[in-house]
């Protein structure tokens, strides 16, 4: 499943575990990646800059991974950014800001620079900063989502700015990626991988999607002032005071429609392999 992802960063699969907050840990990125894929961190998932640091020197060498690094209002972001590349993590995914001090940074150790983008312009940004994709981050993606929908972003992205696009919003089956793979180059999956055994979220959470459809999903700026995607029952429980915004309320992608179980990483993603290699071969 050769695309220009997994010649980008050397990894069997274009599938991508994307970042999610206090979701993505250490054992979710190894399950990805000795399945073929590869998995992505906020250095924000860690509540100091010390204990980044030490999940990067414990994080065991050779094996892919990357860092999501929130760009805007983080006070943290240039340290965060010193450790990165001292330990020349693979891949960087920028999020909410200019990339271009990132990209200065990563590419001078030989690292990937991804941005999230949720439109044209700030996907051209990206691309004049140095970016070495995109992702496009479309309607009924989990967390902050933009409002164009994947068919059009993607490879509306591609074709005006000429760089590997991946796919964000609502992917969660083999039939969804061997769609992203023609519309763009790799797909980055978030709420499929918050219901796995790895993954950080607490049960409730993740049985919260497994009842959960995507008229449960409702998007809305009022939990951090940007748009994004949350489950209604866990927002309904913040708008009465209920708990932590950052904690308690639950973002997930209109992928909860076909998410009823909760497996383990690895095989998500052999599953999405053999769904895509069936749905491959039933195409008129």
């Amino acid at each position: 499943m050769e695309t220009a992802i997994t010649k980008m960063l050397s990894i069997r699969y274009p599938i991508v575990a994307a970042p999610m907050f206090l979701v993505s840990g250490a054992r979710l990125l190894l399950a990805v990646a000795e399945a073929g894929g590869i998995g992505v961190i906020p250095s924000l998932n860690f509540r100091t800059h010390q204990a980044f640091r030490e999940f990067l020197e414990t994080f065991p060498q050779g094996v892919p991974f990357g860092v999501n690094l929130i760009l805007k209002d983080n006070p943290r972001l240039e340290e965060d950014l010193l450790a990165v590349a001292e330990r020349r993590v693979p891949l960087v995914v920028t999020s909410l800001g200019d990339p271009t001090p990132v990209v200065e940074k990563v590419k001078a150790y030989g690292g990937v620079v991804w941005c999230d983008v949720v439109g044209l312009r700030h996907g051209r940004k990206a691309v004049e900063a140095g970016a070495d994709a995109l992702v496009a981050v479309a309607s009924g993606a989990g967390g902050h989502a933009g409002q164009v929908s994947p068919f059009v972003l993607g490879p509306w992205l591609k074709a005006e700015l000429g760089v590997p696009v991946l796919i964000a919003g609502g992917i969660a089956t083999g039939r969804q990626l061997l769609a992203a793979l023609a519309l763009g180059d790799g797909a980055y999956i978030g709420t499929r991988f918050i219901a796995t055994l790895e993954s950080e979220a607490p049960l409730e959470y993740k049985e919260a999607l497994l009842r959960a459809t995507p008229e449960d999903i409702l998007y809305t700026p009022e939990v951090t002032g940007v748009p994004a995607n949350f489950l209604k029952e866990s927002l309904e429980r913040f708008r009465q005071g209920g708990g932590k915004a950052w904690k308690e309320v639950y973002s997930a992608g209109h992928g909860v429609a076909f998410i009823r179980e909760i497996p383990s990483a690895k095989e998500v993603v052999a599953r999405l392999v053999a769904e895509y290699q069936e749905a491959k071969k039933a195409l008129p």
